[in-house]
């Protein structure tokens, strides 16, 4: 296993830059999960470190080796692709072991290694069938035997459970992060599931239009984007966003929705100014639902989504669409006036000028309320 680190990348297609400037370092033994939505280029890069795409820019080293000009055979990594691409003529056994013929290793120690991998991940009974014969979960443990045998320097995932139904996604989530913490190896994986970046990264990289929006451990991507993009694409259910402004109220910062609601600043933030136009981000499960009083914002039921073990109600707040998600049940039905509560602990400031996040100061001695209202009121 080996590092890869990603210097100054880019690449484009006659006019089109699909991907720019990217710098990114991917320790030996971790997993790194590249996350984003359709057509951001995680795929391009995924394939630009197997050689599979020309680079137009940079460099990129596995281990200390610079690999720009090497063919994708001679970078020692395996990859695994969303469509399985397993040989339909050829045994489950063939199929694992077939890289390793190339290579001329001998047929003894061929079945032997393959032997090993089939039993770690479950297929030492399935050796003699066709492709044809196994089932979508089959066929994807497979293919990523057939990347192991080889021990490469490091694996690429490109979105390979894609294919699968929802209960198989699960399985193989828990089966591919087991093969992880066994290989100890370098594993770079692309998907655009949310969820699968969040329980199988050790970090994440989010891109959107070929560049690096953020980067770093799971919870903490999910707890502190770093911009509007990154909080709206993290998370499923995803943020929710009220267009709010900075005002004084009461000798206490507050935030103004559209609609007149007022919501107290209980954190002290950077760079604040009174009459600056905030998008005031919640996650949905920190927003809850009264049975009696007034809550932070007076909303209507728009729709109800019922999972059996959760649910989902969605809300409409002066003309935005607000979602709540909770273990419990509610009596609530659609069209139905709501009264909200916001933890206002939980709110998440993004200037709507820049999209950047507003870090929170640290709660200090001499960092009061009264500080920060003149720093605040001293910028009108």
């Amino acid at each position: 296993m080996a590092s890869i680190t990603l210097k100054n990348l880019s690449m484009h297609f006659d006019q089109i830059q699909v991907l720019k400037n990217i710098n990114i370092e991917m320790q030996q033994g971790e997993f790194v999960v590249l996350v984003g939505p359709s057509g951001c280029g995680k795929s391009t890069l995924l394939r630009s470190i197997a050689g599979l795409e020309q680079i137009s820019g940079g460099d990129i080293f596995i281990g200390e080796t610079r690999v720009n000009q090497l063919a994708p055979k001679d970078r020692d990594i395996s990859m695994v692709f969303q469509s399985y691409a397993l040989y339909p003529h050829m045994s489950v056994e063939r199929n694992m072991g077939f890289s390793l013929e190339v290579q001329k290793v001998p047929k003894a120690e061929i079945k032997k290694i393959v032997a090993e991998v089939a039993k770690s991940l479950g297929l030492s009974q399935l050796l003699d069938r066709k492709p044809k014969a196994l089932s979508g979960g089959q066929r994807q443990r497979v293919a990523m035997g057939r990347a192991i045998v080889r021990h490469p320097k490091a694996f690429l995932f490109d979105e390979p459970l894609s294919n699968l139904d929802a209960q198989l996604r699960v399985q193989m989530r828990l089966e591919i992060k087991a093969l992880h913490q066994r290989l100890k190896s370098t594993i770079v994986y692309v998907t655009h599931d949310q969820v699968e970046a969040m329980t199988l990264a050790d970090r994440i990289v989010v891109l959107n239009a070929g560049v690096v929006q953020q980067g770093g451990p799971p919870l903490e991507i999910y707890d502190r984007p770093a911009n509007l993009f990154v909080a709206g694409f993290m998370g499923s259910p995803s943020m929710n966003f009220i267009k709010t402004q900075v005002i004084i109220e009461r000798e206490q910062l507050c935030l103004q929705t559209t609609g007149g609601d007022k919501l107290p600043l209980v954190h002290q933030y950077q760079d604040l100014e009174v009459g600056m136009q905030i998008s005031c981000g919640i996650r949905p499960e920190h927003i809850s639902i009264l049975d009696s009083g007034f809550g932070h914002l007076q909303a209507r039921v728009s729709a109800l989504e019922p999972t059996g073990i959760s649910e989902q109600v969605y809300c409409d707040y002066q003309g935005e669409n607000l979602c709540i998600y909770s273990m419990q049940r509610s009596d609530c039905r659609e069209n139905q006036a709501v009264a909200l509560q916001l933890d206002l602990q939980q709110l998440h400031l993004f200037s709507e000028q820049t999209g950047l996040r507003l870090q929170q100061l640290p709660a200090a001695k001499g960092n009061n309320d009264a500080d920060q209202l003149r720093r605040a009121g001293s910028r009108e």
